[in-house]
């Protein structure tokens, strides 16, 4: 938007580069309510699978006119979002994984030591 793309290119260049099949399919159909004349912060909203803060920075980049601006601020809080939310998943998985690989070296020494003890007991007797 800020480089003087119009809005109905950059929403279909979008579509093509989306991995989500739904998500692609509500931008497409957005963007055709835009063609027709909807605003799109309310063809965005109908759809139901953006994010409300999206919406509403949108609808407010549209009422001042500066709706390069909002999107770069909500792709730059998403973005630090999604950056947080790897983050704290990785935090907990390194200590699910110190656990898991401690469970997995138990029962490798208990494999290995349990027979040599049966053995040690059967030439006791």
């Amino acid at each position: 938007m800020g480089s003087g793309v119009p809005l109905l290119t950059a929403l279909r260049v979008s579509v093509d580069t989306l991995g989500n099949r739904i998500l692609q399919e509500a931008l497409q159909v957005s963007a055709e309510e835009v063609r027709n004349g909807t605003p799109l912060h309310r063809a965005l909203g109908e759809r139901g699978y953006f994010p409300p803060l999206l919406v509403n920075m949108i609808a407010s980049g549209e009422a001042s006119g500066r709706l390069d601006e909002m999107l770069e601020r909500v792709a730059s809080h998403q973005e630090r979002t999604f950056t947080q939310r790897v983050d704290t998943t990785l935090a907990l998985f390194e200590p699910l994984m110190i656990l898991f690989m401690g469970g997995l070296v138990l029962f490798i020494v208990l494999a290995i030591l349990l027979p040599i003890m049966q053995l040690n007991q059967a030439l006791n007797f």
